[in-house]
């Protein structure tokens, strides 16, 4: 019979990525990890992540939502699915549910989540590719170490045995690997686990001050001096805003002095979240971020003791925020550069637009597997509300590419009225394309407009001649199109009317997607712009979003 831990990645065996993988899975690495088992934990480190117990039910019932994707297993054991995505596997295997039981409080939640852990050890105790690695076992070991109390029994027992043991053995894996991953990468979980073993297992509590320097060390390479995160994904500030909240509460509890850095990191990480919120409490949608459920992040916001109000600006993350009577417009523009190999999407120059509570202009959004065909396309420039040249994605400034005086933002107010320049160099080497984007906000937050230059450095070559100008429009809206077809008529679901003009001779009404939510594909529309570049003429496109009268 095939083991079912080998038919982990779409329904086949996962293939040896590295050396790495077939040292870390032989009998002799196996056996060195090898370590005492302790009795109890010395400690109960806070999740402070809200749980449902109506997930857990779901759960309890068979019903696996993991990664945007859903599966109905009637026997109750996720661990068998060999049809699922490599996104829906590590969530699974990242035990973020336990908290969904935890919040259940029940005796029979106790009991499935025991049992689902002991068929987790028994399949996937030894070393697995993707199952153990450093970002999935991170997570699953926080979440270990956090539900410990509601899972371990009374006194002794097989199951705490078994689970000390493999907590224990994942631990020191962990604190073996966390110094092979690459700098650029966000490390913090991996810094928080070995900090939580250290609290944890009183034997290790010699290596706690020593674990909690280096993850000093991380929040301050990771959280840039603005307050934004290196990975500019709104998701995650607010993932790592929760997460930095539960280890202050936790060395609070264990009567440990909260570092400085830990409390200034959450000092700016949440007015960074509210920076990133639109009136309906929802994230925006840059770079792989996607939305949470109806009040999440104001659920983490109000424990964080953190009363900053959101900044207009991160010169350093490279993002502005225009906030006008009910209007907010929020942009990404590529300032302070990025590092060489970061992973983003291409969505240089563009920006979301909402009213009230109602978005307007959006970027597509992501999906949880971002290497998929999906996830490739939804980084793609073309998914975002900017400037597109065919299938050409834009490319945002390296760090040492930008001289200390060049700037590529000038924001001017007056009278409440915002004015914002921005240039990308984008396409420069692509095609020899600088666009200049200039944004307009009035002060009653009533009228939008824009101006976008496209000016050729060299003569257009011929794949590179045809530029797009998209804005990607939120499916709760009504579109429709003028009688005379030159404006863009919408209607918002609470009944108000905005009108989308422009002088260009091509404006065009295209099918869209949008992934909002994990699992999410609604259909939309974006309204689009062509134009042709024939010489090394400059080509200017204005146009405006301004609300109908009531």
């Amino acid at each position: 019979m095939t083991d079912p831990a080998e038919q982990l990645v779409e329904g086949g065996p996962p293939f040896r990525r590295s050396v790495y993988d077939v040292i870390f899975a032989s009998g002799p690495y196996q056996a060195s990890l090898k370590s005492r088992v302790p009795k109890r934990l010395s400690l109960d480190p806070l999740d402070i992540f809200p749980g449902s117990s109506d997930v857990a039910d779901n759960i309890f019932q068979g019903q696996f939502g993991f990664g945007g994707h859903e599966l109905n297993q009637e026997n109750k054991d996720p661990w068998l699915a060999s049809e699922m995505p490599l996104a829906w596997h590590k969530e699974l295997h990242g035990f973020t549910w336990l908290r969904h039981f935890a919040a259940n409080n029940t005796q029979a939640a106790r009991h499935h989540a025991r049992a689902l852990i002991t068929l987790w050890i028994q399949y996937f105790g030894n070393y697995r590719p993707y199952v153990w690695d450093e970002d999935v076992l991170s997570r699953r070991l926080i979440e270990w170490f956090c539900h410990g109390a509601f899972l371990l029994e009374e006194g002794e027992s097989e199951f705490n045995y078994a689970f000390l043991k493999s907590l224990r053995r994942q631990y020191v894996h962990l604190s073996r690997v966390i110094r092979r991953n690459p700098k650029n990468e966000d490390r913090m979980l991996q810094w928080q686990a070995l900090l939580y073993g250290a609290l944890c297992f009183s034997d290790l509590s010699r290596y706690s001050d020593k674990t909690l320097a280096s993850l000093e060390r991380e929040i301050q390479r990771v959280v840039m001096a603005d307050g934004c995160h290196i990975s500019r994904n709104p998701e995650r500030h607010l993932e790592l805003l929760g997460d930095l909240i539960g280890l202050r509460n936790t060395l609070m509890q264990a009567n440990q002095t909260v570092p400085v850095a830990i409390n200034n990191a959450i000092d700016r990480l949440a007015p960074a979240v509210r920076f990133f919120q639109h009136g309906d409490g929802q994230l925006a949608l840059f770079n792989g971020g996607s939305q949470m459920q109806d009040g999440y992040s104001d659920t983490i916001l109000s424990v964080s003791d953190a009363t900053g109000r959101p900044p207009q600006r991160f010169p350093k993350g490279g993002f502005e925020r225009l906030k006008a009577g009910r209007a907010l417009l929020i942009a990404e523009t590529g300032e302070g550069g990025r590092e060489k190999g970061d992973l983003r999407h291409s969505g240089l120059l563009s920006f979301e637009f909402s009213y009230g509570r109602e978005r307007l202009i959006v970027n597509c959004g992501s999906v949880a597997d971002s290497g998929s065909s999906w996830g490739k396309a939804l980084a793609a420039t073309a998914a975002h509300s900017t400037l597109g040249f065919d299938s050409v994605n834009s490319v945002f400034p390296e760090k040492e590419d930008l001289s200390d005086d060049q700037s590529l933002v000038v924001r001017n107010e007056e009278d409440g009225n915002i004015w914002l320049d921005l240039e990308s160099h984008g396409y420069q080497k692509s095609a020899g394309i600088l666009h200049r984007r200039r944004l307009f906000l009035d002060a009653s937050g009533r009228a939008l407009r824009g101006e976008d230059q496209i000016i050729p450095q060299r003569l257009p070559a011929s794949n590179h001649s045809v530029f797009s100008l998209r804005f990607h429009l939120h499916p709760d809206l009504s579109i429709s199109r003028s009688a005379g077809g030159k404006n863009i008529l919408i209607r918002t679901a609470s009944g108000v009317g905005w009108k989308f003009l422009t002088g260009a001779p091509r404006l065009t009404l295209e099918e869209s997607v949008y992934c909002g939510n994990p699992g999410e594909r609604r259909r939309n529309q974006q309204v689009v712009i062509t134009g042709h570049l024939s010489s090394q003429d400059p080509v200017l496109v204005k146009w405006a979003l301004t609300r109908l009268s009531d």
